[in-house]
């Protein structure tokens, strides 16, 4: 019902504070088709959508509602919305600025500003420095979110208490770190002395007038913010505000910072802006790569840069076209149908496609005599978590397969949603056949993609999600044969009793056997429904909601569990407990528990360190 309600009132709301259009003609009448369009089919609230030609506002306007149920309407200059990992835009050009002033240097060992806590020498004389922490190269695995938004910790204490184990060598590929940028916002008020949201304040956010704007939890107002079946969720709120936890702003206060970094301007601190928007890293030269927090993400031969930033229920993007003098910036406070709220990139590159000058994908020809073999497998993204619950994602996001041509060229599956030719032209670098898209294999094993802030390593047969997703299906099978099968039979015996006596063999073996797979079943059933709305399941695991903590108990204890069967089925083989026809659905039943507990254990489903 809600759901509906919220389409009747976007498709009566009436857009908010309208500018007229000047500089892209045309450019409100299309931004407002596209946006009523998306927000009437995926069932978003509110939006906000700021494009910035030639330093003026072309287009600022508000669309929907910022609380339903109230009735109140976005306004621009005055509804906040959860900006995520926009923030850490801030965090990087806060300590730029502390570079400029000579009081940081981005090639210094980290640990020399830390006083509190030490980052871990995994690997002897490659230390971690700010350039690695501002660009997503430090290493650091995807780690430690649950309970993260229950007691909230000041930062310093969080990054303490939760550092994550460095998977890779810094600076040998992009691997998006949250911890990363947070431990840099610590760098900063460690040494400028401040709070980081105070520092943020005074000095990225006062400059330029952005009154309405927080880095503090809590600031969100009157805001509601939408999953994706149309309820509410109060979390607005984690550890690691530098990253992009909590902090919230106007669709007003982001188009002067979306202003200020277009125009280069000195008040973000002397040079700092271009220092943030020229490449400091990636994979290939030829291919895309990352500013400090800005990533390339080139459309049909233009130039963009992008940050995005997500929190359940709201979404936001910002787009720069420096070269064209084009900024863009979109703000919804709903999932919607698709789950990613309003998608800036189909905006941006609808405005491309309109007032830029096409062009054709660079002509590139075949490397003769090449072979593309010894790049064949399967990849998954290094943004799979190896230590937290997080690693659950991967059961669910297909890997990459690589299949080599007889040209020397390559298809994958798992990019751009369909099978990709790519046309080898020069030694490991490939570009897609009639498009502009290339990818790399920098080093053995891994993989390189363009308008990515993660490379993908490659994975063996027995990593392979499939394989995984197999095992519980059985382990599922089995314990539901189990779950209905044990009463059925234990009647059968009872019944049995009456002209027979019953075969020898305990009863506690299968009540176990009952007990383990009623576990499994229970399990699946309850995640299950949390892994199909991924917007509803967040909140909980930043909360450490007690029904996800009940479902990991369960999880983990399906490993004794399973262990106590195996040892009951070979005592049956051994002692002869029942017929055949039970030790053999016994071995089955104990087989699937088993299979269930490896993949729960694979996935960090089990274990002390959730429980």
């Amino acid at each position: 019902m809600l759901l509906e309600l919220i389409a009747a009132l976007v498709l009566a709301t009436t857009p908010a504070q309208a500018v007229q259009p000047s500089d892209l003609p045309g450019i409100g009448a299309l931004v407002d088709e596209h946006v009523s369009s998306v927000m009437a089919e995926e069932k978003i609230p509110g939006v906000t959508v700021t494009v910035v030609a030639d330093g003026r506002r072309v287009v600022d306007k508000g669309y929907g509602w910022a609380d339903v149920e109230r009735r109140l309407p976005v306004d621009p200059e005055s509804t906040r919305f959860l900006i995520g990992s926009e923030t850490k835009l801030f965090t990087a050009q806060a300590a730029l600025q502390l570079v400029r002033e000579g009081k940081l240097a981005l090639d210094a060992d980290v640990n020399s500003y830390l006083t509190a806590f030490e980052i871990r020498d995994t690997y002897p004389g490659r230390p971690v420095t700010l350039r690695h922490l501002l660009t997503h190269t430090a290493g650091f695995d995807d780690d430690h979110i649950l309970g993260s938004g229950a007691d909230v910790r000041p930062l310093g204490e969080a990054l303490a208490a939760t550092q994550p184990a460095r998977l890779r060598p810094p600076g040998t590929g992009v691997s998006y770190s949250n911890y990363g940028v947070a431990l840099a916002g610590h760098v900063v008020e460690t040494v400028s002395g401040m709070p980081f949201e105070e520092y943020v304040e005074r000095h990225v956010f006062a400059p330029l007038g952005m009154k309405d704007s927080t880095i503090a939890c809590g600031g969100l107002g009157d805001t509601k913010a939408y999953l994706a079946d149309g309820s509410t969720t109060t979390a607005d709120c984690a550890n690691f505000a530098a990253s992009g936890a909590g902090p919230a702003s106007t669709a007003s206060d982001m188009a002067a910072y979306l202003q200020a970094q277009l125009e280069l301007d000195p008040r973000l601190g002397t040079g700092v802006a271009a220092e943030m928007q020229r490449r400091q890293h990636t994979e290939d030269p030829r291919l895309p790569g990352m500013g400090f927090m800005w990533e390339e993400s080139p459309y049909k031969g233009h130039r963009m840069l992008f940050k995005a930033g997500d929190m359940p229920g709201m979404h936001t993007y910002m787009f720069l076209l420096p070269e064209r003098g084009i900024g863009i910036h979109v703000m919804s406070n709903g999932d919607g149908t698709g789950r990613h709220g309003l998608d800036g990139f189909e905006l941006a590159h609808k405005i491309i496609d309109r007032y830029l000058p096409g062009a054709r994908p660079p002509a590139v020809q075949a490397l003769p005599g090449a072979s593309a073999e010894r790049y064949e497998g399967s990849y998954q993204s290094s943004r799979t978590s190896h230590g937290s619950l997080l690693k659950v994602q991967a059961l669910t996001d297909s890997p990459v397969h690589v299949t080599a041509t007889a040209d020397g060229g390559v298809l994958t599956t798992g990019l751009k949603g369909r099978q990709v030719r790519w046309v080898q032209f020069e030694p490991g670098v490939f570009q897609e056949e009639g498009g502009w898209d290339r990818i790399a294999f920098p080093e053995p094993g891994q993989l390189a993609i363009s308008r990515s802030t993660a490379v993908f390593d490659r994975i063996g047969p027995l990593d392979h999600p499939s394989l995984h997703l197999a095992l519980l299906a059985a382990a599922l099978l089995a314990s539901l044969a189990a779950l209905l099968g044990f009463p059925v039979a234990a009647a059968v015996r009872a019944a049995r009793r009456r002209s027979s006596p019953p075969p020898a063999g305990p009863r506690a073996p299968r009540l176990l056997a009952w007990l383990a797979a009623a576990s499994v079943v229970a399990f699946t059933a309850g995640f299950g429904s949390l892994l199909a709305d991924q917007g509803r399941a967040l909140p909980l695991v930043l909360e450490g909601a007690p029904v996800l903590i009940a479902l990991l108990v369960l999880a983990s204890l399906t490993v004794p569990l399973a262990a106590a069967l195996l040892v009951c089925t070979a005592m049956a083989w051994w002692r002869r407990w029942w017929r055949a026809p039970g030790r053999i659905a016994y071995t089955l039943v104990a087989l699937g528990v088993t299979a269930f507990a490896v993949v729960a254990v694979t996935y960090n489903l089990a274990g002390l360190s959730h429980t």
